[in-house]
């Protein structure tokens, strides 16, 4: 896709309780981050030995959802029952999408896409969805990524969503290190992004969407 955008469209996207979402550019300039961290860890004391390495990672996060002008941007850290973390980033773009008339339409997304199946590493699959908001392009697989300034595999899911004025596309992207976890990693990702409306839309009622944490965006 396109360069990022800088103007901004107003959206929901619902992340589960338990995730940290935070603004993008006070995350990188305020101890907003510290402050998610503590309250979140006198909700589940089993973070509290995870403090130093959320903070970072979460710093990371933000740094990185910046540089790529990210207009939302939400992380998973949970904890499992052996004494693990399980982790995941949403980040949102407004993107300029394609400059031809009619290049935005979903069917015009999708044709630019390709699938790719393999036995073993990446893999990909290009598919039109029906969202709330409307129809949308979905792509989920396995990909090589920038994380952290490394270049590793992730699971990934691009839900890609043309812009009611035709203006460009919003990309609602979640990503995951833990490829091991892949089908529930993706199973969490569509229950995400699936959440998403414009915020004119009459039909984002709370009461219509899964349990969590439900936030306007302006994107």
């Amino acid at each position: 896709m396109a360069t990022n955008r800088t103007e901004r469209r107003s959206f929901t996207v619902q992340v589960p309780p338990t995730w940290f979402e935070f603004d993008v550019w006070r995350a990188t300039r305020t101890s907003d981050l510290a402050r998610l961290v503590d309250a979140q860890i006198a909700q589940d004391r089993r973070l509290r030995p995870w403090r130093s390495a959320l903070l970072k990672a979460l710093r990371a996060a933000a740094e990185q959802a910046e540089r790529q002008g990210a207009v939302m941007c939400a992380a998973m850290c949970d904890t499992t029952s052996d004494g693990g973390v399980l982790a995941a980033v949403l980040t949102v773009f407004h993107t300029e999408g394609d400059p031809s008339p009619g290049g935005n339409t979903v069917h015009s997304i999708a044709a630019r896409l390709t699938s790719m199946e393999t036995t073993q590493g990446p893999w990909r699959r290009v598919q039109i969805v029906d969202l709330r908001s409307g129809p949308a392009v979905r792509v989920r697989g396995v990909d090589t990524v920038q994380v952290g300034g490394q270049t590793r595999e992730c699971v990934v899911m691009h839900t890609l969503v043309p812009a009611l004025d035709g203006d460009g596309v919003l990309d609602v992207v979640l990503a995951s290190p833990q490829t091991e976890l892949a089908d529930p990693m993706l199973d969490l990702f569509e229950a995400i992004s699936e959440t998403f409306a414009w915020a004119a839309d009459p039909t984002a009622a709370a009461d219509q969407v899964p349990p969590g944490k439900e936030r306007d965006r302006d994107g």
